[in-house]
């Protein structure tokens, strides 16, 4: 999270139609830029993953309403009672991991992507002792 305004500022802020559009040029540069982690992978699956939110923009409108076919539409709660029992991985993740694999993404593995769905707010499974579970109204 601290490189956060680093990778928005090289990566035109995040704009997947920017992306989707970069040049093996453009990748390069990058790739050489200190303010990221230059594994040239995942550099290039940036375009990678740029060009399938756009397929998955035409069938979805929204990557939200994507990530709804998993949730239900809900904002899913766990019920944590111990920090030594938060998971890093849950079959939501999986299967949402697998599907975005099949649809052309990569670099996105089960944990990244239940790390990701906790960060946005479709998942929250704070502990009971958590000062945000109070303020989600999780119970524990």
């Amino acid at each position: 999270m601290k490189k956060r305004k680093d990778y928005k500022k090289v990566f035109e802020n995040f704009d997947f139609q920017k992306l989707a559009r970069w040049t093996d040029a453009r990748l390069e540069k990058s790739i050489g830029d200190e303010r990221i982690v230059r594994n040239s992978l995942k550099v290039y699956s940036v375009r990678k993953n740029a060009k399938a939110s756009i397929l998955d923009q035409k069938e979805f409108v929204t990557f939200k309403k994507y990530i709804e076919t998993f949730t239900g539409g809900k904002i899913l709660y766990g019920k944590i009672k111990s920090i030594k029992n938060i998971p890093v991985k849950t079959l939501l993740s999986d299967a949402f991991s697998k599907d975005l694999k099949k649809r052309g993404f990569t670099f996105v593995g089960s944990t990244i992507i239940y790390a990701y769905l906790q960060s946005t707010g479709f998942v929250n499974d704070h502990e009971g002792k958590c000062f945000r579970s109070k303020e989600l109204k999780i119970s524990a």
